[in-house]
């Protein structure tokens, strides 16, 4: 069973993990922000009780923290997701992918999906083709990726 834990409810513990996680060099090498104090990750989860165009989540397969995704710029039409797995874990990426599109569309019922990675960021890149997305650009840094709802 998975459960998604909202940020603003997360234990010290949890931050703590997810502090852990975020620094570490497999998963940080792939943030845009690095390198970040206890104190700024705290600040940032507490300032999110009041953000209304962000969600973070931290995902529970059973009982067991299986990694991280979030929603930013959600409008009424899209938003854009990222997704971390804990890093001494392997082939989460699918069921977290599952879990972003479900939340997207079914939650938050936008319409467009959006998310951008490094280029050098193949496994990521192939996650998101692999699950229905398409590259809409590239540049000199990342590579865009978007998915529609289909309308009925």
């Amino acid at each position: 069973m998975i459960n998604l834990k909202n940020f603003t409810q997360l234990n010290t513990d949890e931050i703590n993990l997810v502090y852990k996680w975020r620094n570490d060099e497999r998963v940080n090498k792939f943030m845009k922000t690095k390198n970040f104090s206890l104190e700024e990750h705290e600040t940032f989860i507490k300032n999110l009780n009041t953000e209304k165009s962000k969600k973070y989540f931290l995902v529970y397969k059973n009982n067991d923290a299986i990694g991280v995704i979030d929603f930013t710029k959600i409008n009424e039409n899209s938003c854009e997701f990222g997704i971390y797995s804990n890093p001494n874990l392997k082939k989460m990426g699918n069921i977290l992918m599952q879990e972003i599109k479900k939340y997207a569309f079914e939650t938050l019922k936008i319409k467009v999906l959006k998310a951008h990675a490094f280029k050098e960021n193949e496994k990521a890149i192939k996650l998101y083709t692999n699950n229905g997305f398409f590259i809409t650009k590239k540049d000199d840094k990342f590579v865009y990726v978007e998915l529609k709802i289909l309308q009925n």
